[in-house]
C-alpha cells in the first residue's frame, strides 16, 4: 500500500469552482485516518482507528450496530468531529487537534456522503435537487449545471427522470438520484452509510451495480457500509469488519470470508448470511 505521506505527481482532478487540485492517482492513497478517537457520553465509540483509501478502491465495512462504522464515515465527511486523532485528504491535514484544518474547506467538495433516507427535497423535482449545491458552491451556471444533471442522471440510469419528484420515484430510483446528486460535485470519494438497507434485494443489487460502475469508469473510491455479503466478496477491494469501536479486520475479502480466524467477524457473517 502507498505511504500516505509519499509525494504525488500528476493532477488527475480538477474543476471549476475548486481550490485545490486532486493528485492522488489510481492505486494511491486518497484518504487516510490515524488514532481517530470518538465518545458520545460515556461510550465510546471509536478508539484508535486507523484507515486508509486508494483511488478506485472500494472498501466495505461491516459490523453490529452501534459499532463504529457509521461514525467512521461521518467523521471522513466531516459531519463529526473526532475527539482526537488526525485525517488526511490527498496527503493534506485536513483535521488534527481536534479540529479541521484551513485545507478542510479547499477539498470537502470532493467528498460525497449518502444515506440510506435519501434526503432529496420532497418540494423539488430531480434537476432542481441535483443542480442546488454545485450552483451554490461551485458557482456553475444553471445551463452547466443543468448538462451536468444531465450526465450525472445518465451515470445512474435515471435519465427519464430528470423532471420527477421524489415522491414519484420507486425507492430504489430516489437511492439512485441521490447518487446522481453526489455526482454533481466530481466527488473522488463517496461515503455511503446503509444505502440500500430498506431496498429489496434485486433493487439493491441495483444500487449496488451502479456504484461498481462508478469505481470501475471514473476512478471514485467508494467507502460502504453495508450488509450485503454477497456485493463485499465480489466487488469489493477491501474489506473492514469494526467490532466495539475497533478495526478488528482489514484484508480481502477473500481472506476476511475464507481465512480469518477472528471469531467474531466469524460470528458476525453467520448471522447475516442466515
Amino acid at each position: 500500500m502507498t505511504d500516505a505521506n509519499t509525494p504525488k505527481t500528476g493532477p488527475v482532478t480538477t474543476r471549476t469552482g475548486a481550490v485545490r487540485t486532486i493528485t492522488a492517482a489510481v492505486g494511491e492513497v486518497l484518504v487516510s485516518a490515524r488514532g481517530l478517537q470518538k465518545s458520545f457520553g460515556d461510550r465510546q465509540v471509536m478508539k484508535n482507528v486507523d484507515f486508509d483509501m486508494l483511488v478506485g478502491d472500494i472498501t466495505v465495512i461491516i459490523g453490529k450496530s452501534g459499532s463504529g462504522k457509521s461514525t467512521l464515515l461521518r467523521a471522513l465527511a466531516g459531519l463529526t468531529e473526532p475527539d482526537d486523532g488526525r485525517i488526511m485528504f490527498d496527503g493534506e491535514i485536513v483535521f488534527d487537534e481536534q479540529k479541521r484544518t484551513p485545507v478542510w474547506k479547499e477539498v470537502d467538495s470532493y467528498i460525497g456522503m449518502i444515506f440510506q433516507s435519501y434526503t432529496l427535497w420532497p418540494h423539488m423535482d430531480v434537476a432542481k435537487n441535483l443542480t442546488l449545491a454545485p450552483r451554490k458552491k461551485l458557482g456553475m451556471s444553471e445551463d452547466e449545471a443543468m448538462e451536468r444533471a444531465k450526465k450525472s442522471l445518465a451515470e445512474v440510469g435515471m435519465s427519464q427522470h430528470l423532471h420527477s419528484r421524489p415522491a414519484q420515484l420507486s425507492g430504489g430510483e430516489r437511492q439512485r438520484a441521490a447518487i446522481a446528486r453526489a455526482l454533481m460535485m466530481e466527488p473522488k470519494l463517496l461515503l455511503c452509510d446503509e444505502i440500500t438497507s430498506a431496498l429489496d434485494p434485486p433493487v439493491a443489487a441495483e444500487v449496488l451495480g451502479v456504484l461498481q460502475r462508478l469505481k470501475e469508469e471514473e476512478g471514485i473510491a467508494v467507502a460502504l457500509v453495508t450488509h450485503d455479503m454477497a456485493f463485499a466478496s465480489k466487488a469489493a477491494d477491501r474489506l473492514v469488519f469494526f467490532h466495539e469501536g475497533e478495526i478488528a479486520v482489514n484484508t480481502t475479502p477473500d481472506e476476511a470470508f475464507n481465512r480469518s480466524d477472528n471469531p467474531e467477524l466469524k460470528k458476525f457473517v453467520d448471522a447475516v448470511r442466515f
